[in-house]
């Protein structure tokens, strides 16, 4: 077994397998007399973490970067000097008291996002602010919803804020909703209409806490997006993505994760974020994460982070194999709220397993598949093969005047599932999961563990010699050679 962006000595590795079959001996599954042992590997099923399920003797390769380090020694400290240092942008205690209305906006990530920086970053941001002489009253938190659903009591409370921010700020939480309150305040290069928040417009200040990740179409998720769409009305938002559809290819080839150049989706944001600074003061504070922990923060300008970000990230992000595997697990953890959102695992999966190969994703999706219109326009096209699917959505689906958001994902899914079967560890209903999004449910057979190790088992069988991706990061970009 191998762990890239590791190095692992022959002595450390017979340790390591030694280790992991006397492990395995305590918890062993018998079939017949020959007793089973698992690589020591883990991946995430919601909340909860699976480990030893997969067999010993098969091929596996962990797909990892190499673990970025903080670039930091104490938070606070680092905290206070990007605010006073701000790059391109003047101090926030400067710009906080030179606002000319009192309201501070303070735009959050919706439930679709991890939120680790969210909960971390909030409170210093609030003391920040008390000691600038903001009153609490001033303050408002806007989840940037774009265009997913608005979130529950729950989810605000446990998924976005964390229960003490939420009990001590809920009566100041505005949730953004793309088909009210949104004033339009021009027109971009790409003929986008560019609708915020009028909450947002009408605030003294605004500040985006934003964290930094590879995004499946926009190439790089955080700062500029947290306004578009997480603050757009409904006609931005379905004039701009469809900028990322080309007939031949489902996305346009620049339309990828990791990148953003000559990206029309993401350039089209840009754009938008840099005509919304005229008319609103705006401050970012961008964090890029490393598990719990933040490894990287910045603050300033909201499109110069964006800039700074993209060389940042690459080498945390990328990983470069010479060839596809035969089969990807992958993981998508807790972000797996539902298939709309846990589906981009197999977008990952796809970047990293060969033509006709298996992608085996672990997405409890407690929330079903999240979008209705995905769900309607995969129904549309049950019993078409591929390629036809492929036109119709893009002909009838995927225009400037016809898009819908959810229509991204059936082309997404549509491509992906020309390269790879795709199969799925979930609590989505299984006739569901097959019939309407053709993709294949793993039998539950017991706990998580037992039905992966069954569905593992009985693949290994059939594929001898197999080579075994596993992907603990869905938001990694999997690079194969001369693909």
């Amino acid at each position: 077994m191998f762990y890239c962006g590791q190095k692992t000595s022959s002595h450390s590795l017979a340790d390591r397998l030694k280790k992991n079959y006397y492990k395995t001996l305590k918890d062993t599954s018998v079939i017949g007399m020959i007793i089973m042992s698992y690589h020591d590997i883990s991946l995430a099923y919601g909340d909860e973490i699976i480990s030893d399920f997969i067999p010993a003797d098969m091929n596996v390769r962990v797909l990892e970067p190499e673990k970025a380090k903080r670039t930091f020694t104490d938070l606070q400290a680092r905290f206070d000097e990007i605010l006073l240092n701000p790059v391109d942008s003047p101090p926030l205690e400067e710009m906080v008291k030179n606002r000319q209305r009192p309201r501070i906006m303070i735009l959050v990530d919706d439930a679709t996002r991890p939120n680790k920086h969210t909960k971390i970053l909030l409170p210093l941001l609030f003391d920040k602010l008390f000691s600038y002489g903001v009153k609490k009253e001033d303050i408002r938190l806007m989840i940037a919803s774009g265009s997913h659903s608005p979130p529950s009591d729950e989810l605000l409370e446990n998924k976005i804020l964390g229960p003490q921010i939420y009990k001590d700020w809920k009566d100041f939480v505005i949730v953004h909703k793309q088909t009210e309150n949104c004033r339009n305040i021009g027109t971009s290069s790409l003929g986008t209409p560019i609708e915020v928040d009028i909450d947002v417009l009408e605030s003294g200040l605004v500040i985006a806490v934003s964290d930094s990740e590879y995004h499946y179409f926009a190439g790089v998720a955080g700062t500029v997006k947290s306004f578009f769409p997480g603050c757009a009305g409904k006609e931005t938002i379905a004039r701009n993505h469809p900028q990322m559809f080309d007939k031949d290819h489902g996305f346009k080839p620049a339309c990828r994760l990791g990148n953003t150049a000559g990206n029309p989706v993401i350039q089209d944001m840009i754009e938008m974020a840099k005509k919304t600074k005229k008319m609103v003061p705006v401050f970012d504070i961008d964090a890029v994460m490393e598990g719990e922990e933040i490894v990287i923060l910045n603050a300033g300008d909201i499109n110069s982070l964006h800039e700074l970000v993209l060389e940042t990230l690459k080498p945390l992000r990328i990983v470069e194999v010479k060839k596809g595997a035969d089969l990807v697990l992958v993981s998508t953890g807790a972000l797996s709220i539902n298939l709309y959102q846990g589906g981009k695992g197999f977008h990952a999966g796809w970047n990293a397993v060969k033509q006709d190969g298996d992608v085996l994703l672990l997405a409890h999706c407690p929330l079903g598949h999240g979008s209705q219109n995905y769900y309607d326009t995969m129904q549309e096209i049950k019993g078409m093969d591929l390629d036809r699917a492929m036109d119709h959505v893009i002909e009838t689906k995927c225009s400037i005047d016809n898009f819908k958001i959810g229509n991204q994902k059936v082309v997404d899914l549509i491509r992906i599932l020309q390269r790879c079967t795709c199969h799925m560890i979930t609590e989505m209903d299984k006739e569901e999961l097959e019939s309407i999004f053709q993709i294949k449910y793993v039998r539950r057979a017991g706990s998580i563990q037992d039905s992966l190790r069954t569905w593992l088992q009985k693949y290994h069988e059939e594929h001898p010699g197999a080579l075994v991706f596993v992907l603990p990061d869905a938001g990694n970009y999997i690079d194969v050679k001369n693909r």
